[in-house]
Order: structure tokens, then C-alpha cells, then sequence
């Protein structure tokens, strides 16, 4: 108390604002100038997005194109609320796609470049284009964050005949792009799916020449540049899969069908540090399956969010032929690995196979690094 006003100390006003929406945080930035130096302070965004990662959202891209607005993203809250994500003026709406997410940041694929955007701060940066314009039409890119270096990358892997054959990193701190070594991959090809970032790594699923018919996780180690190979479990060396992260552990779920049925069940493996060194370095672990899908329809698993396994939905072909199919279209399947239940969920004006990604709001900034 000073002059019988009461004044809370700065250690409560940080404790207070840091727990904040991002909306809320840039309309305060009038409040003071002191305010406005604080939210942009390292430690301000780095315990801003501590908070902010405990009620993540859930993020939908959804690719169909429409008159008016091509583009739509549609934001899922814990509360299971479905909220419209505006585009920004400045993102071109005929865009590609979108590569991925991380910290807030959503790293998007233009027609000739990519660009970093901030949403939650309507801030943007246009990535500058490769070193050289390769020969090689194909390319798999993956996006991620090191805190170790407190960076984010592009990486950004060109691909002749399906296989790795050049390497390029842009770095947001320097903001450059650079050559980067692929020896390792070397008879690497057919890089599926989306690539998935998890504890400073990015991650492809791979095979290799010389091992026909098999499966591999490609690594990027994101602050030390190199690339590592790490085998597939074995029982799954033929199946649709997809990278996830649970409990901070790379996890990889499996839809695996189930003998002289019309079902299915979902695997979920997770790559574990393994105890025994004589058995190597990681291990992959089977730590849940699913009860049989309940519905007439596929389901492929996407992603791992608040304790659910997040699948987009597509209608069997038999049924569809019968003339009994069901009008799937703008829906998602949530499978809860504490009950075993599954349930539809409608997003509205969505397409039949859309994006789903994880997003937090974040004050991130793109001029320079402030994690």
C-alpha cells in the first residue's frame, strides 16, 4: 500500500496476464508501454505457451474449395466447440496447403515458396525460395521446432524417381535457407504421408531399397541436422499408418483388421528408450487397442488429442455399391483410449478427408526467435 492505493506487485500482474488469451494480451498492449515490453519478452511467451499447451485446441484443415472462400479451417476448443478460423488478407486463399504446425505457428506451402504465419498475432513472413531449382519436381517437407536451439525449420527433402537425393533446412533465426547431407537416406524412398514433428525431431515414414517391402521412421534431429533410421515394428510392415505423438513419445497408430471380419481394430505403438543396450537404443512398445470399429464405415486415425484418437471418416465401397451407404461427408470419429468408446462428431461444411492438426495460440514471434 502506497499513499492508501493498493498496487499489486509486477510478480502478480505477470502471474496474472500470463494466463490469458492471446486476444485479450494485444488489446492490453495499449494499457502501458511496459505491458506492451512485457509480452514480448522471452520469458513472458515461453510461460505464456506453457499455459497455453494444457488447453490445446484442436486444429481441422479442411481442403475443399468453395466460392467465396476456398480455404476453410475450423478451430475444435476442449469444450467441443466448433469455431470458423478466418483467414488473414494477406495468405493467398488458392494456396497449396498447409505443411504443419508448431507453437502456434502455421508453416504454409505456396505456389512457388512457403510462408510462417501467426495467427493468434496476425503476423506473417514469406519464407524466401531454395537455394537452386532442382531438376526434381517432387519434394516432402517437414516443419518443427528444437528447443534446444530455441529455432524453428523447414526441411525441405527433394526426391527423384520417389528417392532422397537432395536436402535443403531454411532456419528462422537466420532466416536462410542451406544445404543440408542426406547420406544416411541414401536408398530411402517413398516418404508417406504428412511428415510430424515431436520433441525436436521430424519424422517420415519411409522404405529402403535394399530392404523390399519394409518400413522406416526417417528422423531430421532439427538442431544437429542429421538424419537417422529407426525400423518399423515388425508386425506392421504392410499396414495404413500414421505418426502421432502420446505422452510425449513418438506413437504410430494402426488401423489392423481383424481375421474373417468386415471390422477392424486400432493399434496404437509407441517408440520407447529401451533399458537392455544389447537390444539397441529404442524399442517399440504395443500399449492399446481398440474394440472393433462399430460403424459401417473406415475410419483412418489421424491424430492423438486429449485422450482420443481423432479419425476422419469414409464410406465402405460395398456399402456404397449396395446403395446403403451414409452420408459421411463434414465428419469425425473420436475414440477415447480411457473408455474404449467411440463417437461421431459433425464439422460443419467440411469435406470427407480433411487436415487435422493440433494448433495452440501463441504469442511467437516471427522477426526474430522468442521461445
Amino acid at each position: 500500500m502506497e499513499n492508501d492505493t493498493p498496487i499489486f506487485p509486477q510478480e502478480i500482474i505477470s502471474s496474472i496476464l500470463v494466463r490469458l488469451p492471446v486476444k485479450a494480451l494485444i488489446r492490453f498492449q495499449c494499457v502501458c508501454k511496459d505491458w506492451k515490453n512485457l509480452f514480448r519478452t522471452p520469458s513472458f511467451i515461453a510461460e505464456h505457451l506453457h499455459h497455453s499447451t494444457r488447453q490445446n485446441p484442436l486444429l481441422i484443415v479442411d481442403s475443399i474449395i468453395s466460392e467465396g472462400n476456398p480455404w476453410h479451417i475450423y478451430l475444435l476448443n476442449p469444450e467441443m466447440q466448433i469455431h470458423e478460423f478466418h483467414n488473414t488478407h494477406i495468405i493467398d486463399p488458392l494456396m497449396p496447403g498447409l505443411v504443419y504446425s508448431s507453437n502456434g505457428l502455421l508453416c504454409l506451402k505456396l505456389s512457388d515458396s512457403f510462408c510462417l504465419w501467426n495467427p493468434a498475432i496476425r503476423v506473417v513472413r514469406r519464407v524466401p525460395k531454395s537455394l537452386n531449382n532442382y531438376k526434381y519436381e517432387h519434394f516432402s517437407v517437414g516443419f518443427g521446432f528444437s528447443p534446444i536451439i530455441n529455432d524453428y525449420k523447414i526441411v525441405k527433402l527433394f526426391l527423384s524417381g520417389y528417392f532422397v537425393v537432395q536436402g535443403e533446412v531454411y532456419s528462422l533465426r537466420t532466416g536462410l535457407w542451406r544445404k543440408v547431407e542426406v547420406g544416411k537416406l541414401e536408398g530411402v524412398y517413398g516418404l508417406g504421408g504428412e511428415a510430424f514433428p515431436c520433441n525436436g525431431e521430424i519424422f517420415w515414414i519411409g522404405k529402403k531399397k535394399d530392404v523390399e517391402g519394409h518400413y522406416w521412421i526417417v528422423s531430421f534431429d532439427i538442431a544437429n541436422e542429421v538424419f537417422t533410421l529407426t525400423p518399423f515394428p515388425t508386425s506392421h510392415q504392410r499396414s495404413y499408418n500414421t505418426l502421432a505423438s502420446y505422452e510425449n513419445k513418438l506413437a504410430i497408430l494402426f488401423p489392423t483388421w481383424i481375421e474373417n471380419s468386415e471390422s477392424y481394430v486400432i493399434d496404437l505403438w509407441v517408440l520407447e528408450e529401451c533399458a537392455d543396450p544389447s537390444k539397441g537404443r529404442w524399442n517399440w512398445a504395443k500399449i492399446y487397442t481398440s474394440r472393433p470399429n462399430p460403424y459401417r464405415c473406415i475410419i483412418w486415425p489421424k491424430i492423438i488429442w486429449r485422450n482420443e484418437i481423432v479419425c476422419s471418416v469414409e464410406a465402405f465401397p460395398k456399402y456404397q455399391i449396395e446403395g446403403e451407404e451414409e452420408d459421411y461427408e463434414g465428419k469425425v470419429v473420436l475414440c477415447n483410449l480411457s473408455t474404449d468408446e467411440f463417437n461421431f462428431f459433425d464439422i460443419p461444411i467440411c469435406s470427407y478427408s480433411p487436415r487435422i492438426l493440433e494448433y495452440v495460440e501463441s504469442l511467437v514471434l516471427l522477426d526474430n526467435i522468442h521461445v
